[in-house]
């Protein structure tokens, strides 16, 4: 991984299909939102059965809370995107095919606002595009980031049944901090929460 700074681009290349094709991961810029939104949306809400109705208000939704936080960003807040570079088009008609955000939070909102912590979020590869290294690049970028805002911790949820992503993460030395019990979990058997979390 090349060496960054000031949250520049990293360029890094990854095969697609026959091919190698260049993947820019950098910070997030409005243009990106929609390609963002479909990312995240597809990824952790596959729009099969039911919820195939809902999807164009559910990617409408995630791209206004994107756009919310992209405009009112605190200093210690990045989210990233990879795109990829198509050498039949041009920079700005490249394709988002990955997404991260991490932030600064407070670890107790009361009594100690104080401690806090870095908080990796809405980690998502399109599926035609997985098992290709962008992820873990991805996650890369985040942590570098991390250790540039001064703390040597990363931590994120991951569901309990997510193996593909259980899998990056404990293979990235990622490791389970605790389980987080769930009403839901117990009513309707869904998966519960796992907090991991990584010395950087």
């Amino acid at each position: 991984m090349k060496q960054l700074s000031n949250f520049g681009s990293l360029v890094v290349s990854v095969p697609a299909d026959s091919t190698a094709h260049q993947v820019i991961i950098r910070p997030a810029k409005p243009k990106d939102l929609q390609g963002m939104a479909e990312t995240i949306v597809y990824s952790f809400h596959p729009p099969e059965g039911p919820i195939s109705w809902f999807y164009p208000v559910l990617k409408f939704l995630t791209t206004e809370d994107l756009r919310g936080r992209l405009n009112s960003a605190p200093a210690k807040y990045l989210c990233l995107v990879a795109i990829l570079l198509d050498p039949e088009k041009g920079l700005e008609e490249a394709e988002v095919v990955g997404t991260a955000e991490i932030s600064v939070r407070p670890r107790f909102p009361w009594p100690n606002p104080s401690y806090t912590f870095v908080y990796l979020a809405n980690l998502a590869v399109k599926n035609s595009y997985r098992r290709r290294g962008i992820a873990r690049q991805l996650l890369s970028y985040c942590e570098q980031t991390a250790r540039e805002w001064g703390y040597n911790h990363l931590t994120l949820h991951v569901l309990e049944n997510n193996d593909q992503a259980k899998q990056l993460y404990a293979s990235s030395g990622y490791k389970c901090y605790e389980i987080e019990p769930s009403l839901n979990n117990l009513l309707f058997n869904f998966p519960r929460r796992l907090l991991l979390s990584k010395s950087i």
